[in-house]
């Protein structure tokens, strides 16, 4: 665990730093950052997932890739012609992923409190190494929410089309996040919602595969979703309590209640729940990073202070994961491998 924890805390210093000196700084975010993109991206048989991309990306030389997302399999072919070895793309994959990360972190005032204490210590991790294809989706989606769809609706939409390629469940960011973030846009939301059920009925092999993937994995138990749930419900709380703070409407948190709610009924059902569990913890964090308008322009201690709580929540649950997973499967992330090349090195 010293592997991700020590990277962990040099990034913390870095947060420290930035925080006393009142904002965001790129050549500290940047440079604090460098150990736990290290990790990330000069990994062997490390991360969940990782060994399935690995072994999906042997494939590449003949035209296949992973999944069904266009832009996704067509990054990796590129990086394929480049060096034609599956580690190469996958790691190339975690470093693209990081680099819009902390890009987005340090292009933005207040990237450092919300970035930096709650998304870095509670999902770098699962995101560079594990969900890859959601990771770069979610890294785009950042980017996206810079500008304001209202002002720049073409932008927006040239990013949600991107990130929807890239995977296709990233698409309920982009909706949900017009939907929770602006008053009148119900009807909006439902017939874009329609738009997408409809476009995945012309993909039914795409989805069959999904069912068929998540089918086969066992119901979990009653305690899981609980940790993605106790995190939506403080966002939602850090939403109602600091109101004033943030320009999200009321129809916003009864959008995120409901659906933390109906997710966490997911989970009872299908690990399928747990995913999309995370993509809601990564929109609420996204919609209170954008959305938030301090009346006096600076951040105040106590909201930081819950911030950094929910970090470290986030944090210890990935902690647990990691732990309960050790020595299980082709690639756990614990004990952490680093690539043939780097350890043949020492």
């Amino acid at each position: 665990m010293t592997y991700y924890l020590v990277p962990l805390l040099i990034f913390y210093l870095g947060v420290a730093l930035c925080i006393a000196y009142g904002g965001t700084n790129p050549a500290v975010v940047f440079t604090c950052a460098l150990p736990m993109v290290a990790l990330a991206v000069l990994r062997g048989h490390t991360g969940t997932d990782t060994a399935a991309y690995y072994q999906a990306f042997t494939d590449l030389g003949q035209g296949n890739g992973y999944g069904g997302e266009p832009l996704f399999n067509a990054y990796a072919q590129f990086l394929w012609a480049i060096d034609p070895d599956p580690r190469f793309v996958v790691n190339s994959i975690s470093m693209t992923t990081s680099l819009l990360l902390l890009l987005s972190i340090s292009r933005s005032r207040f990237g450092i409190w919300f970035g930096g204490l709650v998304l870095m210590p509670g999902m770098f991790y699962e995101l560079t190494m594990n969900v890859m294809r959601f990771g770069l989706a979610s890294s785009i989606f950042l980017l996206a929410t810079r500008v304001s769809p209202q002002q720049k609706p073409l932008r927006y939409l040239a990013y949600a089309v991107i990130g929807t390629c890239v995977h296709f469940s990233s698409a309920l960011l982009f909706v949900l996040f017009i939907a929770t973030t602006r008053r009148g846009h119900t009807l909006m939301f439902v017939g874009v919602t329609i738009a997408v059920i409809g476009g995945s009925l012309l993909m039914p092999d795409y989805f069959a595969d999904k069912t068929s993937l998540y089918t086969g994995i066992s119901a979990p138990n009653a305690s899981s979703g609980l940790l993605f749930l106790g995190i939506q419900m403080l966002m939602l709380g850090v939403m109602i309590a600091y109101r004033r703070q943030f320009a999200i409407p009321p129809v916003g948190w009864l959008i995120c209640a409901v659906l933390a709610a109906v997710l966490y009924g997911m989970t009872q059902v299908t690990y399928a729940g747990i995913r999309f569990q995370l993509i809601l913890v990564n929109l609420m964090l996204v919609v209170l990073w954008r959305q938030f308008s301090p009346p006096t322009g600076r951040m105040k201690a106590n909201l930081a202070t819950w911030l950094f709580i929910i970090g470290l929540i986030a944090l210890a649950g990935r902690i647990h994961n990691m732990s309960d997973e050790e020595g299980l499967g082709q690639s756990p992330f614990l004990p952490y491998q680093a690539a043939p090349a780097i350890q043949g090195l020492g």
